[in-house]
């Protein structure tokens, strides 16, 4: 994630969620060790800070 691009997006309460360990999305906070199901569930929180429940929410099958 690019800080500042992402701020002067409008995403700053989303990028402080994720400096602080929280989902950028529904702010719970994020245990790496136990959270995520595969390795493409942990490379998709590397990009985007969402935990476990909200990949699921945005990326149904």
């Amino acid at each position: 994630m690019n800080e500042e691009i992402m701020r002067k997006a409008g995403f700053g309460k989303e990028v402080d969620r994720v400096k602080e360990g929280k989902c950028p999305s529904c702010g719970k906070k994020i245990d790496t060790t136990i959270e995520f199901r595969d390795e493409v569930s942990v490379h998709e929180y590397m990009i985007s800070g969402m935990c476990q429940k909200c990949q699921n929410e945005v990326f149904r099958k």
